[in-house]
C-alpha cells in the first residue's frame, strides 16, 4: 500500500519540486557530480552561442524562453531525467 501512496504523491507534484525534494535527500556525491555534469554542458553551450550569436547570444536564450511552445514541457522533462540520473545512482 505504501507503494501506491508514493506514486500517488509523486504523481501530484510537480517535476521541479520533486527533484530538488530528491536532491537534498539523495547521496551528496552523486547529487554533485551531477550537477557538475549540467555545468560542463552549460558552459560548453554557453561558448557556442556566443561563437553564433556573439553579445547577443542572452537575447537569443531569453526569446527562446518566452516564444517556445513547449520550454515548460522540454524543463519538467529535464527535471524528470535528472531525477531518474540521481536515483538509479541511488540503489
Amino acid at each position: 500500500m505504501e507503494i501506491f501512496d508514493d506514486f500517488d504523491d509523486f504523481m501530484h507534484s510537480n517535476p521541479k519540486d520533486k527533484c530538488f525534494e530528491i536532491m537534498e535527500n539523495a547521496n551528496s556525491d552523486i547529487v554533485r557530480n551531477e550537477l557538475e555534469k549540467i555545468f560542463e554542458k552549460f558552459v560548453a553551450m554557453e561558448k557556442m552561442l556566443d561563437k553564433i550569436h556573439g553579445e547577443n547570444a542572452e537575447n537569443k536564450i531569453q526569446e527562446e524562453i518566452m516564444t517556445s511552445e513547449t520550454h515548460f514541457t522540454d524543463l519538467q522533462g529535464f527535471y524528470i531525467n535528472l531525477m531518474g540520473d540521481i536515483l538509479s545512482q541511488s540503489e
